[in-house]
């Protein structure tokens, strides 16, 4: 069945039975893009998520919108070029947008589910957007995730990262200043987990398993009640904030150095909150678990490996499959110096870069070669800035 004749003749009995194991919108889109009577037998809003309303309790009341998203790997049919992109959707119209997932912006692009356009909701609310045809680009999954909007959260209650818990049941939040706390959907108060004293970094889920690192790198699993069970060994690294990262089913630790407005900081964790102080990292170092001998290794480089710290999940591809791209470094995101406020409030974040091979920290936007690796020809732009 080499033509598109032979897909539309398949019977509509069998296109139903397939329709039933679709699990996500992006596989909708993808069936709904083959022709005319595979999208008679799958409704657009087919999958369609909501984003949950939660209303947080005491001692911050605040609203919040929680919705889901997945890191992709965008490809074409011959495999020759392939970029980063974070999946979400559209509420308003139920498309699927595709953003950069190193910085937050309007989106620049939207799926189509036919090349001709002719979706009852591509229309988006006369949004001017370039459409990518998912007959002629490929979406892999790489990892998903939950953000969440809150209003009104004052600068002491202000909470740095969240993990919604499996089944909807409640989440977990890491708040700036570096305690983890859990609210079960419901209950009436949070519930703190961990020691009086510790400072957490940085949480995760891996495997339906909860992760968390503290301030001297130790690494722990919550368990069903809530408690932490240590997992490693303490790091001790001097960096002032630590970030977990699994690639091929190991765990690292990304340390990294931080400064503010070029002076070398303490631990934040001793610092009074401060939504105006301005840090931005200066080095980093990265340490693999060893399991076996239960120890840190320092790892020199990454090889093929990229590592990405975003502002919602940190991930590890292999560069092999985004053609044209550089390994050995690390992406992240840190505020734009010189783009603030009346108050000294950042107003954006940048892209930035850590070479392996020369220690360099410097902007995306600097290097053709790794900027590749969130827009390879698809004319995507981080936002422009100088090159420090």
């Amino acid at each position: 069945m080499g033509s598109s004749e032979n897909w539309e003749e398949l019977p509509r009995e069998l296109l139903e039975l397939i329709g039933k194991y679709l699990d996500n919108r992006i596989d909708v889109f993808r069936f709904r893009s083959i022709s005319t009577s595979w999208r008679s037998v799958v409704s657009f809003s087919h999958l369609q998520s909501q984003p949950i309303s939660i209303k947080l309790p005491a001692p911050e009341k605040s609203n919040a919108i929680s919705s889901h998203f997945t890191i992709c790997r965008l490809e074409d049919k011959s495999k020759s070029s392939a970029c980063l992109v974070k999946v979400v959707e559209c509420k308003s119209s139920g498309m699927l947008e595709l953003v950069n997932p190193l910085i937050t912006r309007k989106p620049q692009f939207s799926s189509s589910s036919s090349s001709s356009n002719n979706n009852e909701n591509d229309d988006d609310n006369g949004c001017n957007k370039k459409i990518v045809n998912l007959l002629e680009f490929r979406l892999v999954e790489i990892i998903k995730g939950y953000s969440f909007k809150f209003k009104k959260l004052s600068s002491a209650f202000r909470i740095k990262k969240v993990i919604m818990c499996d089944n909807n049941v409640g989440i977990l939040a890491l708040f700036k200043s570096g305690k983890l706390w859990y609210w079960g959907f419901g209950d009436e108060r949070w519930t703190h987990i961990g020691n009086e004293g510790s400072y957490y970094d940085d949480v995760m889920v891996y495997k339906g398993q909860y992760y968390v690192i503290d301030s001297l790198g130790i690494i722990s699993w919550i368990d069903k009640s809530m408690n932490l069970v240590q997992y490693a060994p303490p790091l001790c690294g001097f960096g002032q904030l630590k970030n977990m990262v699994v690639s091929d089913n190991e765990f690292y630790v990304v340390d990294c150095y931080l400064e503010e407005d070029g002076l070398a900081v303490g631990n934040p964790m001793f610092d009074e909150i401060n939504n105006s102080r301005r840090l931005r990292k200066v080095d980093i170092k990265v340490y693999k678990l060893d399991e076996e001998w239960g120890t840190w290794v320092d790892v020199k480089s990454l090889g093929n490996r990229v590592f990405v710290l975003g502002k919602e999940v940190c991930f590890a591809i292999n560069v092999k499959d985004f053609p044209g791209c550089q390994g050995d470094c690390i992406y992240f995101v840190d505020p734009r110096m010189e783009d603030r406020n009346v108050r000294g409030k950042v107003k954006q974040l940048v892209g930035r870069v850590f070479r392996f091979d020369n220690g360099s920290i410097r902007t995306v936007e600097c290097f053709p070669c790794y900027k590749r690796l969130f827009s390879p020809s698809m004319n995507w732009s981080l936002p422009s800035s100088s090159c420090p």
